[in-house]
């Protein structure tokens, strides 16, 4: 006698099954890739505004007490060698051995740069030779002029000095960057206004 065998249905996974199976992982991957792809690029920006916005703070923290302080050279000459829109040369003493130092702040591409020509030799002299270049900020865009000068009228709203200017005529210094790195689209700008105490009249 044979005995009917009962039906068994396949245990295993139809081709629609896995086909389903894999498009959902496929999915989640997808999303979970971008997710973290956006995080570490806001992480990246964040970064990078950072940075800029760190080195200009250190930059301005700097400049700010050496122009306040900046004094004539160690030839007797003014206190402001030369400037520019997208420079500035005067003069103080760096490392405080009463001998003034040349200092150099300029724009050579998209970074600012920050030069330092201590003076030799006998009678003494500014060798450009000697002079100690570091990079100070990186991917400055001269929107507007990075360095503006003002006369003893200014009073807030008044008009910046125009070209050529007279060196001894300046006043107040008003120093402006503005960085954007290429990759991104949103521009860190900062100001600051400085007035040196030697060439201070009623500012």
């Amino acid at each position: 006698m044979i005995i009917p065998q009962p039906l068994h249905r396949n245990s295993g996974f139809t081709l629609v099954e896995v086909l389903i199976s894999i498009t959902l992982f496929v999915g989640i991957a997808f999303i979970i890739g971008t997710f973290i792809k956006s995080v570490l690029d806001y992480e990246l920006l964040f970064t990078q505004q950072l940075t800029a916005q760190q080195e200009i703070e250190t930059t301005f923290a700097t400049v700010l007490p050496e122009m306040r302080s900046m004094v004539p050279s160690a030839l007797g000459s003014y206190p402001i060698g030369q400037v520019a829109t997208s420079s500035i040369t005067f003069f103080v003493d760096i490392d405080g051995d009463t001998i003034s130092d040349q200092v150099r702040y300029f724009l050579s591409g998209t970074v600012l740069k920050k030069g330092i020509t201590r003076p030799s030799g006998s009678p003494l002299s500014y060798n450009s030779a000697n002079e100690i270049v570091n990079d100070v900020v990186r991917n400055v865009v001269m929107t507007a002029p990075v360095f503006t000068f003002y006369d003893e009228h200014y009073t807030g709203s008044e008009p910046a000095m125009t070209s050529p200017v007279v060196i001894s005529d300046i006043r107040l210094i008003k120093i402006l960057l503005t960085v954007k790195d290429p990759n991104e689209t949103m521009p860190l700008s900062a100001s600051i206004d400085i007035v040196p105490r030697n060439l201070r009249t009623n500012l």
